[in-house]
């Protein structure tokens, strides 16, 4: 996942756990504390990248923070990582966004000449 640091507004790339995907968008959950809370707070723009077997997705668009209680029970309840500082700080310390539209576009052998127009699938 790519965000923009808050801090100087460059590029921050981390590895993260998709929670979920389905027709409704893909979901992320995070501790609040964490750099990345902060920064999807402040801009919700990303960029996420997911590769496997040789083909790789690129997805574009904006964030929405899910603040539902009873959704971030249930995210706590499974993500065992989560659950010290829940019971520290409260549900509070569970952040979860959720990726509803967003712009695809898809690599895959063969791998088209380079400088060709990439396309875009409407999520």
């Amino acid at each position: 996942m790519a965000t923009i640091d808050i801090n100087g507004g460059k590029p921050h790339v981390r590895a993260m756990r998709t929670y979920s995907a389905d027709e409704d968008g893909i979901v992320f959950n995070m501790e609040t504390p964490k750099d990345v809370y902060k920064e999807l707070s402040k801009n919700p723009e990303v960029e996420l990248c997911y590769f496997a077997g040789g083909t790789q997705i690129r997805i574009s668009g904006r964030m929405e923070e899910l603040t539902d209680p009873a959704l971030k029970r249930n995210h706590a309840i499974n993500r065992p990582i989560l659950q010290p500082g829940v019971a520290k700080e409260g549900l509070d310390y569970v952040g979860i966004f959720i990726l509803r539209h967003g712009k695809a576009t898809v690599l895959r052998p063969p791998l088209p000449v380079p400088g060709s127009p990439k396309v875009y699938i409407d999520m």
